[in-house]
């Protein structure tokens, strides 16, 4: 199982992708994503959720979200990737290995590329790192504030990494490819 934030939200097993539903429960998905293994509030997720004035019933709104992604998960395995969506009073946490999420190996990756003191292993890192990507990133959410931000960040760390490599490829002598 892994999740995908580089592109379109999803969720992808063996056999594909898993139907996610609604638009609010891939974007309650990838607030929870974006904060892996850490409790975020009901009124951050709110805050997502809701571009404008969340409706009176917003708390019982999330809560049904957070049970019908619970079965889904639950329902393709995620206990054996050692994933599990946990209640901390008003917070939930997902937590999982950070390795299964496409931006976490992505950063990581760039991370990896940026110390490297071969030019080549620097072209290969990133090159691994950019090929994580699908598309747009946090497709198929609510455009709210937060995920505006966080889809911002990571398309500010994507363009530099698509300059650390072209500089890279300059650095081989490969100035066609830069």
């Amino acid at each position: 199982m892994e999740f995908r934030l580089l592109g379109s939200v999803a969720v992808v097993t063996e056999s594909g992708d898993v139907p996610l539903g609604p638009v609010k429960r891939a974007t309650l998905l990838a607030v929870l994503l974006l904060r892996p293994n850490t409790p975020v509030s009901v009124d951050r997720l709110t805050e997502a959720l809701w571009e404008q004035e969340p409706p009176l019933h917003f708390k019982t709104v999330v809560q049904g979200h957070v049970s019908r992604l619970r079965a889904l998960l639950a329902a393709h395995g995620a206990r054996e990737y050692g994933i599990e969506l946990a209640t901390h009073g008003a917070a939930y946490e997902l937590q999982l290995p950070e390795s299964l999420v496409d931006a976490h190996r992505f950063e990581e990756l760039v991370g990896l590329a940026r110390v490297q003191r071969q030019p080549a292993d620097t072209v290969r890192m990133l090159r691994e790192a950019l090929a994580c990507w699908q598309g747009p990133a946090l497709t198929g959410t609510v455009r709210s504030g937060p995920l505006e931000a966080a889809a911002a960040g990571l398309e500010d760390l994507r363009l530099s990494a698509v300059e650390a490599l072209a500089e890279a490829y300059g650095q081989l002598g490969e100035h066609g490819r830069a």
